[in-house]
């Protein structure tokens, strides 16, 4: 028996089938290489805008908080006594934190401020960030210690469990 008695005794089930098939991929094809393809430059996520020139040549700090946790970002700003502007960017979710010399003086996210802002801001996972290195302003700044931030938030989280 040859092939073709095997698909016309199958009354073309068989052939419709494989026409079946061949369209699917006809249409499929396209959508599945669009998928697949490479972003185009302008279609890829654009890094955090930079305004003004870096203070005193000291470069702006990004990335992602998938690679470095805020906890672990604030802690190394504070340890530094750095002064600045950290920008958070968590889909449409956006947050800034002051430092003066390594104290936290302000924070914003979404509608709250300051410690409610901070714990939220430190329970995201995903977003990014970026640092913008300030000057230290002359007179003495009050502010809040990173080390007492992390302690009440840790201890807020274990109030939930």
């Amino acid at each position: 028996m040859t092939l073709w008695n095997t698909v016309y005794s199958m009354n073309g089930r068989l052939v419709a089938f494989l026409v079946g098939v061949a369209v699917a991929t006809v249409f499929a094809a396209p959508i599945l290489l669009a998928t697949l393809r490479r972003p185009r430059r302008a279609e890829r996520e654009a890094p955090l805008p930079i305004q003004g020139p870096a203070y005193r040549g000291i470069p702006d700090m990004a990335g992602a908080l998938q690679q470095l946790a805020l906890a672990d970002l604030l802690q190394f700003l504070a340890q530094g006594g750095h002064t600045g502007t950290l920008r958070l960017d968590s889909g449409r979710r956006t947050g800034s934190i002051r430092l003066v010399q390594g104290l936290v003086t302000t924070a914003e996210f979404r509608r709250d401020r300051d410690l409610p802002a901070l714990f939220q801001m430190l329970s995201l996972e995903i977003g990014d960030f970026h640092f913008r290195f300030e000057p230290t302003p002359p007179e003495p700044v009050r502010g809040r210690e990173v080390v007492d931030i992390l302690m009440l938030w840790l201890a807020g989280k274990e109030d939930f469990r």
